[in-house]
């Protein structure tokens, strides 16, 4: 098993996320992320998960004062580098986080948890409306990085993304609502997997082999905690950054074994120190 090479103290990450109990995705899978790359992680909770790697069973979301107790809990004692945001449950939640946010002296990464890359929703029947897209926006102006994958990606912009002109516009939208950085996980593009990094200027499409497995659960949850905490550990170069937790969630990936009886959670206990080849293409 890999370590990191360097211990940091005050590498301190904060997750606002939801449960799930079996361990593959939400603040368990940030919080492992953190602890990999030798970062301490903080964890407020939104929402408790009744999931295991078949599927979800029941969600319940925590109130919103409960959320802000846990968050004002947190930084009245404990100050992160960086924070990252996961499933937010409801439009009442994410508009608490955009407050509390105001006050942030640290970069937040936000992971739009609204719809699986298989295009199911993940928020809660009640919160899957108009009012909780609205909301991600109005959080979008305080993001460092946002990483929608490409079904959030067409919910917050309301562009069907058809062609390779539709996503460039929505990464613009998504810029022109305030996010600095636009991270799209686009899924299968070709025969690889492609994620596009937009930094306002130009986007970049890193590509990365494509493994033929549905052992995929909490890929998304565990490339945004290795975006944060290797902002914790302070690299500063965004897109060698997200080169590196692509890598990550890739070689994870490769190396996960079968835990559970369904959708088999990705790996977290490796780190991606070896070469794993990408491609770019800048537009």
């Amino acid at each position: 098993m890999n370590r990191p090479t360097e211990y940091r103290p005050n590498a301190i990450a904060l997750t606002i996320a939801g449960s799930d109990p079996s361990g593959g995705a939400g603040l368990q899978a940030d919080l492992k992320t953190f602890q990999q790359f030798g970062v301490y992680g903080a964890s407020v909770v939104t929402m408790i998960t009744a999931q295991n790697s078949l599927g979800v069973r029941r969600v319940e979301n925590l109130s919103t004062e409960l959320v802000l107790d846990q968050l004002d809990a947190v930084l009245d004692d404990i100050q992160p580098i960086v924070a990252k945001t996961g499933a937010l449950g409801t439009a009442e939640t994410i508009d608490a986080v955009h407050q509390r946010a105001q006050q942030f002296n640290f970069p937040l990464v936000v992971d739009p948890v609204m719809v699986s890359k298989h295009g199911d929703s993940l928020l809660t029947e009640d919160a899957v409306t108009d009012d909780a897209v609205a909301a991600y926006r109005r959080l979008l102006p305080k993001a460092f990085l946002v990483t929608p994958n490409r079904f959030e990606l067409e919910r917050l912009t309301g562009i069907a993304l058809n062609t390779n002109q539709d996503v460039a516009k929505a990464i613009h939208d998504l810029h022109q609502m305030g996010a600095r950085f636009v991270l799209a996980k686009m899924g299968e593009v070709n025969g690889q997997s492609e994620h596009i990094l937009g930094s306002g200027k130009e986007n970049i499409a890193i590509q990365s082999k494509r493994f033929e497995t549905q052992n995929t659960h909490g890929a998304g949850c565990i490339l945004s905690a290795a975006i944060t905490a290797l902002i914790a550990l302070g690299e500063t170069d965004l897109k060698r950054i997200v080169q590196r937790a692509i890598r990550q969630v890739s070689i994870g990936i490769h190396n996960t074994q079968p835990i559970g009886k369904g959708r088999s959670p990705v790996e977290t206990r490796v780190l991606a120190d070896e070469p794993t080849e990408l491609t770019e293409l800048t537009s």
